[in-house]
């Protein structure tokens, strides 16, 4: 079993990733023979999405239609070795996320929520995910995911565009999220967890 936590907060040290630590280190203690690996954001050089549809043009089916031989479309996706998606036009870290996601059994996702949504650098991220789309991905059999909401609270307008977009993107890299739990207002600023998460009902956002 490999695991793969990534984490959404541009903070090196901070809540999202002290807990990060503690699922990490409860991973290892408890499946001690499984593989785990972390992915933060906030250590990663992501660039956005520059919209430049390289990758819908590389898709194998789009790529078909336009006349190249299967051997040639099956040539250039093994050049960019990516199991699942077809290959992007940015080289930066995201590749090494793009490879660690194809290897996943299973995904757990570490995110502070920021005026209801993502932090700009988690969405850069979320955003990269798009040559998975242009891919049958979405369709196949979709590996298990966890959603862990950190942040200190107090935003009335809660964190629905957060669960909707993590669910949309990682749908696409062939994530399905089982499980939303809320840390919000429940780790301090030294990363001190003071209470249990409480489980979502996210059932609205599922894909």
């Amino acid at each position: 079993m490999k695991r793969l936590i990534v984490v959404g907060s541009p903070r090196v040290h901070g809540r999202s990733a002290a807990l990060a630590e503690e699922l990490f280190e409860a991973c290892i203690e408890e499946c001690p023979e499984d593989e785990v690996s972390l992915a933060s954001v906030s250590t990663l050089e992501i660039q956005p999405c520059q919209g430049c549809d390289a990758c819908k043009a590389l898709d194998s089916d789009t790529a078909l239609a336009s006349g190249l031989s299967l051997d040639t479309v099956e040539e250039k996706l093994a050049e960019e070795k990516h199991a699942f998606g077809a290959p992007c036009a940015i080289h930066d870290d995201m590749a090494e996320v793009r490879e660690l996601l194809d290897e996943a059994d299973e995904l757990i996702v570490v995110s502070p929520v920021y005026f209801s949504g993502a932090p700009a650098q988690m969405k850069a991220l979320l955003d990269r995910l798009q040559p998975y789309f242009w891919t049958r991905e979405k369709l196949t059999e979709k590996r298990p995911a966890t959603l862990h909401i950190v942040g200190e609270g107090g935003d009335p307008h809660g964190y629905a565009p957060l669960i909707g977009v993590m669910c949309s993107a990682f749908s696409c890299a062939g994530f399905t999220f089982e499980r939303v739990l809320d840390w919000v207002g429940k780790i301090d600023e030294s990363g001190e967890i003071l209470t249990d998460a409480e489980e979502l009902d996210f059932s609205t956002y599922e894909s």
